[in-house]
């Protein structure tokens, strides 16, 4: 019995064989990506899938772009890289895939368009040029009859396949051509929402700039996301911070105030040593025979050559043999070898030591900021007073000082945390910068509760700003508490007045500084 050929189970495995490699470049684009790049015409799915897999890995490291769909005329692709690079959204890319798939789906979008439209003009030009083509050919072969005085009639003329793919590419290439320059250079020009991306995440990168602060959070592709969050309020109060300059200045007066002793200061003592080096070095002599370089002329007897020992047993011929030889002259053989001998060198080299000087580090210590956010702080004050606290982070973050903020309103209205430029607080930061309070003034509870943490080892050396209108009121008590706090640690309640009339802050904070000198409340001028 005869067994079943294997033939047609072969060709299913080789069937499914096949589709298992064409389909696996799928799993190298996000599950975001695929839709797109499947549907997008031009080119195999293989080369599509990977081709727009390298170019998302080089978005996302931040490396040069290479040509990116080699399905299209070079000239188009190096359009695409281009239009990439003059966007300006490349550099928020990198490590950002959010981005980066948003990016690459737009232009997706934009592509398979275009590669729809310019396959209808190709066409329209291929018919064309075929025409053309034909034509040409028909009046040569004309010519050619009339030379030979043939009137013999012509067969159905048809241009042969390899003429005919020659006319389609160049249909196709000079389709694009005319896209491109019916776009004026915009052809890929990405999504006007590109631009309001763009605006948002320059202002937002020239805050984290001047503060110092990286974010680590990404680039949030939602607007709307970033005004529920607070980032605008955040270029918002960093605006107010560069028009008005005395707000630096405050800043630097309050971290000059606090001088901490710490541990001595470890000083680096440099002093010149001599130092002696010993190697061995390999020369070449002609005192150790090692090999035969050729003939020389020398005084040596072993190395002379027989003629001259011919000459020195003639009685009369060796009184010439005693003359060369005192003249060095005899004819010998050249020899050469090598020898190691020892070089001993002496360098003068810099020895740095780490010793204990004299004089102690000078550490400036943490802020504590209590900032009014009441019902008369409304308006321009508040984001006046939140610049001034805008800029207590950045100072903190360069100086390396801890930073603590107390918002506070009416009696028991108070929020507060600590600042820290890492991603959390970073967010919590922009969160409380857009908190505020209605009501009264109640001063009691922020400072008594900044006293307190004051009190804390971490916080012992810590200032303490107070950010208000000055409309409220002062205790003997919290004064009483301020003044044994001043005198036992050398401690600094710095104020800070927004508006033009008198306060009773000058009871508790010393230095006061006044702001209606340097803010127009009446016309709003630093108003945003």
């Amino acid at each position: 019995m005869s067994e079943p050929k294997p033939t047609r189970t072969k060709h299913k495995v080789g069937l499914l064989a096949q589709f298992d490699q064409q389909f696996a470049a799928i799993d190298l684009l996000p599950k975001e990506l695929v839709p797109a790049v499947v549907t997008l015409p031009g080119g195999d799915l293989t080369t599509r899938c990977q081709s727009i897999a390298l170019l998302r890995t080089q978005l996302l490291a931040a490396e040069e772009l290479t040509l990116p769909c080699p399905w299209l005329p070079e000239v188009i692709q190096q359009e695409i890289a281009t239009s990439i690079k003059i966007s300006g959204v490349a550099r928020y890319c990198k490590y950002n895939p959010e981005v980066t798939d948003a990016l690459l789906s737009d232009l997706l979008v934009k592509l398979e368009g275009l590669q729809l439209q310019t396959s209808t003009l190709s066409r329209q030009l291929a018919i064309i040029a075929e025409k053309e083509a034909l034509e040409q050919l028909r009046l040569a072969l004309e010519e050619i009859q009339q030379q030979r005085g043939s009137s013999k009639k012509q067969k159905h003329l048809a241009l042969n396949d390899a003429l005919r793919l020659d006319i389609k590419i160049q249909a196709e290439l000079n389709a694009w051509i005319q896209s491109v320059n019916s776009a004026g250079g915009q052809l890929f020009k990405l999504p006007d929402i590109w631009s309001k991306r763009l605006e948002i995440w320059q202002e937002l990168e020239e805050v984290f700039t001047d503060l110092g602060l990286v974010t680590g959070l990404g680039w949030d592709l939602s607007q709307g996301l970033f005004q529920s969050h607070g980032w605008m309020n955040l270029v918002r109060l960093q605006k107010i911070v560069k028009q008005i300059p005395q707000l630096r200045e405050v800043i630097e007066t309050l971290g000059k105030m606090k001088d901490t002793e710490g541990e001595p200061v470890i000083e680096e003592i440099i002093s010149r040593m001599s130092v002696t080096f010993k190697h061995q070095v390999e020369i070449t002599t002609p005192l150790v025979p090692m090999e035969t370089k050729g003939i020389t002329r020398s005084d040596s007897i072993s190395r002379m050559l027989p003629q001259e020992a011919a000459f020195f047993g003639h009685p009369v011929l060796k009184k010439l043999w005693h003359a060369r030889r005192a003249e060095h002259a005899l004819l010998s053989y050249a020899v050469e070898g090598t020898e190691l001998i020892t070089e001993v060198t002496e360098q003068e080299q810099d020895y740095k030591e780490n010793k204990a000087g004299n004089k102690v580090n000078r550490n400036r210590g943490p802020m504590i900021v209590c900032l009014d956010t009441s019902g008369s702080m409304q308006g321009t004050p508040e984001n006046v007073a939140k610049a001034l606290v805008l800029q207590c982070i950045s100072v903190a973050k360069k100086e390396k000082r801890a930073c603590f903020v107390y918002l506070f309103g009416s009696k028991n209205e108070v929020k507060e945390m600590e600042l820290t430029p890492d991603k959390a607080g970073l967010e919590q930061m922009i969160l409380f910068l857009s908190m505020s309070f209605g009501g009264g003034t109640d001063v009691e509870g922020p400072l008594n509760m900044a006293l307190e943490r004051s009190d804390e080892k971490q916080w012992q050396q810590a200032d303490i700003l107070l950010v208000s209108d000055g409309e409220f009121s002062v205790s003997s008590g919290l004064s009483r508490k301020i003044s044994n706090r001043k005198e036992q640690r050398g401690m600094s309640v710095h104020g800070v007045v927004i508006g033009g009339r008198l306060s009773p802050m000058d009871k508790i904070c010393e230095p006061l500084h006044q702001f209606s000198s340097w803010l127009d409340l009446q016309n709003n001028k630093y108003q945003i």
